[in-house]
C-alpha cells in the first residue's frame, strides 16, 4: 500500500533551490539575505549594485556604494523591515575597487539591473567569492558561487541551525554544545548535488509530528519561472513523492540518509 503523503502543515519550512553547474549559481527561494548572513563565512566587504540602503559609504571611482562587516547587522535589519532587492558583490579591499576597469564596471552596473551575467563574474580585481541578487520581498534569490562546494556549506548551515532552533529552543546560545544538534555532514549534502541541477524542494519537518527524528524530505519539483505562484501553491509541491530524506536520529545522535 502506497504512504499516504503528508500535509503542508506537517512542515516547518521550505526552500527550493536549483543550481546551474555551468554558469556557477544556484536559484532559491525561501531564504533571506539574514538567513544567508546567518549561514555563511562572510566576506570582509560588500559592494552594492542595487539597493536603497541609505547608510552605506561611497566609493568614489565607481560611484558605487559599499558596506562593512561591523555594519552587516544594520543591512540585515534594514532587509528584514523593508524587504527591497539587494544585490552586491564582495570585495576585500577598497584599493581593488579603485582598481576596477571602466568595462568591469559596466559589467557590475549590467549585473545589477539585469540580474545575470555576460560572463563568469569572478573577477581577479576583486577576487571575490559570491554575486548576491535578489528580487523584491525576496521572493527569489540568485547567487553566483566561485567555488560551487559552497553552495553545501549554505544549505547545510541554513538547515542546521533551523534544527537546532526547533529541537532546543529559540535560545540556543545558552546551550552546551553536546546538547546542539550536530552539523549535517558534508557528505550527505553532496548526495545532493545532482538533485540541485533538476530544482528541488527541501522541507523541514515538524519534529513534534516525527517525534524521534528531525526529518529533511527532498522533492523534485523542477525549474520555477515564478515564485509566487510556486508558493502559493506550494499544497501541490508537498504531495509530490519525497525522493530523499535526510534524517536526524535523536538517540544515535548522528545525521543519515533515510531510504523512501
Amino acid at each position: 500500500m502506497a504512504k499516504k503523503p503528508l500535509q503542508s502543515d506537517v512542515y516547518i519550512q521550505h526552500l527550493y533551490v536549483y543550481f546551474n553547474e555551468a554558469e556557477q549559481f544556484a536559484l532559491f527561494s525561501g531564504m533571506s539575505f539574514a538567513h544567508f548572513l546567518d549561514a555563511m563565512k562572510m566576506p570582509e566587504h560588500l559592494l552594492l549594485l542595487n539597493h536603497s540602503y541609505e547608510d552605506a559609504s561611497f566609493n568614489m571611482h565607481t560611484q558605487l556604494e559599499f558596506v562593512s562587516r561591523e555594519e552587516y547587522p544594520l543591512l540585515r535589519k534594514w532587509q528584514l523591515q523593508k524587504k527591497a532587492q539587494l544585490s552586491w558583490i564582495d570585495f576585500r579591499s577598497e584599493k581593488q575597487v579603485n582598481a576596477l576597469t571602466p568595462l568591469e564596471q559596466a559589467e557590475l552596473l549590467y549585473i545589477g539591473h539585469k540580474k545575470e551575467a555576460l560572463r563568469p563574474p569572478f573577477y581577479s580585481t576583486l577576487q571575490n567569492e559570491f554575486v548576491y541578487l535578489s528580487t523584491e520581498e525576496q521572493q527569489m534569490t540568485k547567487v553566483y558561487f566561485r567555488r560551487p562546494e559552497r553552495l553545501h556549506e549554505l544549505i547545510g548551515n541554513y538547515f542546521t541551525m533551523l534544527a537546532r532552533r526547533e529541537a532546543t529552543g529559540l535560545n540556543i546560545w545558552r546551550r552546551k554544545a553536546k546538547e546542539l544538534v550536530p552539523d549535517i555532514p558534508e557528505a550527505l549534502l553532496r548526495s545532493l548535488t545532482t538533485d540541485y541541477q533538476d530544482g528541488i524542494l527541501i522541507s523541514l519537518a515538524d519534529p513534534e509530528k516525527t517525534k524521534k527524528t528531525i526529518e529533511l524530505h527532498v522533492r523534485t519539483v523542477g525549474e520555477v519561472s515564478f515564485a509566487d505562484e510556486f508558493w502559493s501553491e506550494i499544497e501541490e509541491s508537498t504531495v509530490l513523492q519525497v525522493t530523499k530524506k535526510i534524517t536526524y536520529d535523536k538517540k544515535m545522535d548522528q545525521w543519515a540518509a533515510a531510504g523512501v
